[in-house]
C-alpha cells in the first residue's frame, strides 16, 4: 500500500519523464548548447547566452504545468497556484539577475565572468529554494521536492 507522498512521488515521476525532448534526451540539449555555442562564435556576441535560461525554462515548463495539475488534485487549486506562481517568479529572478550580471561583466575574461556569476546566482538559488520548501512544508506535510522526483527519475 502506498502513502499518500508516494503516489504523488509516482505521479510527478511519470510526469517528468514524459517532459518534452529537450528535457529528456541529453543528445538534444548537448546540441543546442553546441548551436548556441556556434552562435556566439560566428555572431561575436556574449548575450547570445541568454538562450541559456531561455532554453531551460521552455523545456521545464511542461513538466511545470503537468506537475501544477498534479499537486491542485492533493493539496488544493490556491496552493497549487501558489507554489507554481513561486517557482516562475524565481527563475525570472535568476534569469534576470544572469542577465544583468552578464551584461556588467561581458569585459572581464571568462572565468572572471562565469565565477562572478556563479557566486552571486548560487546562494540567491539556495536561499529560495530553501525558503520555499519551508513554506510549503510548513503547509503540506506530503511534500516531494523536485530533487526527490529527479533522483527517482
Amino acid at each position: 500500500m502506498r502513502t499518500a507522498r508516494d503516489e504523488r512521488l509516482h505521479e510527478l515521476t511519470l510526469a517528468y519523464m514524459e517532459k518534452d525532448i529537450l528535457g529528456t534526451k541529453w543528445l538534444w540539449t548537448f546540441l543546442l548548447l553546441m548551436s548556441i555555442g556556434i552562435l556566439m562564435t560566428v555572431f561575436d556576441s556574449v548575450l547570445l547566452t541568454l538562450l541559456f535560461p531561455a532554453a531551460f525554462l521552455g523545456s521545464n515548463l511542461r513538466y511545470q504545468v503537468k506537475k501544477r495539475k498534479i499537486l491542485e488534485s492533493y493539496i488544493g487549486k490556491e496552493l497549487a497556484t501558489r507554489y507554481w506562481r513561486f517557482w516562475l517568479v524565481q527563475n525570472v529572478v535568476l534569469s534576470v539577475t544572469f542577465t544583468i550580471l552578464l551584461i556588467q561583466t561581458m569585459n572581464m575574461s571568462f572565468w572572471q565572468m562565469w565565477s562572478l556569476i556563479l557566486i552571486i546566482l548560487v546562494p540567491i538559488y539556495f536561499v529560495s529554494e530553501w525558503w520555499l520548501k519551508t513554506q510549503i512544508r510548513r503547509d503540506d506535510p506530503d511534500f516531494v521536492s523536485d530533487q526527490e522526483v529527479y533522483k527517482n527519475v
